[in-house]
């Protein structure tokens, strides 16, 4: 099945940023046009001299949208078969299984008719508010693969169930077209897809059998963001290829779609904070054998982000925070330190017992992989200011 050249700015979020040239100042969530991509330490030192500028020393995040754009096309490249939905409304799909009723009305009036569904409430629901929707039938995956986020314990019916409800659907006069599954977010183990397509092809069969034109795979999300984890996007490919040809052959004229959601950005977005308070535990065995002497056992940091900011995500154990000073004045020495957010919330803190070099208050830390989970969950917590959004962009990539 071949596919036109995706636009790669059919991103709605892109799409809706003004291009700012390159000698003209940045405002909150502007974009920078730039003569040559930059590294993401590079795009924070520029905006953290900004800023120093205006005498304010707010915390920032920095989204690299070349870096977005290019595992796009990576992913096209790997998993031709797999569309990606674009913008039109007909071509999104209302993933979630269980929906307010008040929103399918609103989804009719702009044209959004494909969406999942795992229950006979939802069917019942989908009647009543919109009944010339498409629908996907989302199964929970039977695996046993590890996942940091398993979204099974929540939507999706298991195998026995998919037979009623494909009769319940016919017999309500509904249109069912394909099946969806979610393997689990940030999924550690390629096998997960194999199975869970193989078992969409038994729900399909089944679908096709009760009398539906089934016509669409979603075969979900799933897929790591950082290319030093594993399965990589390329294991993750190789399998679902293989398993594609096997049980949906392109012969069939299928339509594979997915939701790479924490593939695409989480890479793409890199945080900076002010330290902005620091205490030093000292190790008190060692202040008694040497009495001018104190060495430090711990240093606890105050930042002014958090986890009701731009790392909403890192203190819940299925990530490791990846932080480095960012104006290169930090001692060499490092010490088991914990990092604290800004606000009064004991629990916002980033990370404990993390080595870090010996940093002032009033220097600043880089924090990487926060595009994923991240600014969608922020809020203002403590009436803390939500971090500044800065787009950078290569001419290369813009003008594509």
């Amino acid at each position: 099945m071949q596919q036109e050249e995706p636009t790669y700015f059919q991103l709605c979020y892109i799409s809706k940023i003004l291009a700012r040239t390159v000698n003209k100042k940045m405002t909150d969530n502007d974009m920078l046009i730039v003569d040559a991509r930059l590294s993401h330490s590079n795009y924070i030192k520029r905006e953290i001299a900004y800023q120093a500028e205006l005498g304010i020393d707010d915390p920032l995040v920095i989204v690299d949208i070349d870096e977005v754009v290019e595992r796009y096309r990576k992913w096209y490249h790997l998993l031709p078969r797999v569309l990606d939905l674009g913008v039109d409304p007909s071509r999104i799909i209302y993933a979630n299984p269980c929906k307010q009723n008040a929103h399918l009305p609103f989804a009719k009036k702009h044209n959004v008719d494909l969406m999942t569904f795992d229950s006979e409430e939802e069917l019942i629901k989908i009647k009543m508010l919109y009944r010339s929707a498409r629908l996907l039938l989302r199964f929970r995956p039977n695996h046993m693969c590890t996942v940091m986020y398993d979204l099974g314990k929540k939507f999706g019916c298991v195998f026995v169930e998919a037979l009623d409800l494909f009769i319940s659907a016919k017999n309500k006069g509904l249109n069912v077209i394909g099946v969806s599954f979610h393997v689990g977010s940030d999924c550690l183990s390629s096998d997960a897809f194999a199975f869970a397509i193989k078992e969409a092809r038994r729900i399909f069969d089944m679908g096709q059998q009760v009398g539906f034109d089934m016509n669409v795979l979603d075969i979900g999300g799933g897929y790591r963001g950082r290319d030093v984890d594993h399965p990589t996007i390329e294991e993750n490919a190789d399998i679902i290829n293989q398993c594609l040809d096997e049980y949906f052959p392109a012969a069939e004229g299928v339509k594979i779609i997915a939701e790479p959601g924490r593939y695409l950005v989480e890479t793409a977005v890199s945080a900076a904070a002010n330290i902005i308070g620091r205490r030093f535990v000292y190790d008190q065995g060692m202040c008694r054998a040497y009495k001018y002497k104190k060495r430090i056992e711990h240093v606890l940091y105050n930042i002014n982000d958090g986890i009701y900011g731009s790392v909403s995500r890192v203190n819940d154990g299925t990530k490791v925070l990846v932080i480095s000073p960012v104006l290169n004045k930090a001692m060499a020495e490092k010490h088991n330190s914990t990092l604290w957010g800004p606000t009064c919330d004991s629990t916002d803190c980033l990370a404990t017992d993390i080595p870090l070099p010996l940093m002032e208050v009033g220097e600043w830390v880089h924090i990487s992989y926060v595009g994923a989970y991240s600014l969608c969950r922020a809020t203002n917590f403590n009436s803390m200011p939500r971090p500044k959004l800065y787009y950078f962009c290569s001419r290369h990539t813009w003008y594509i």
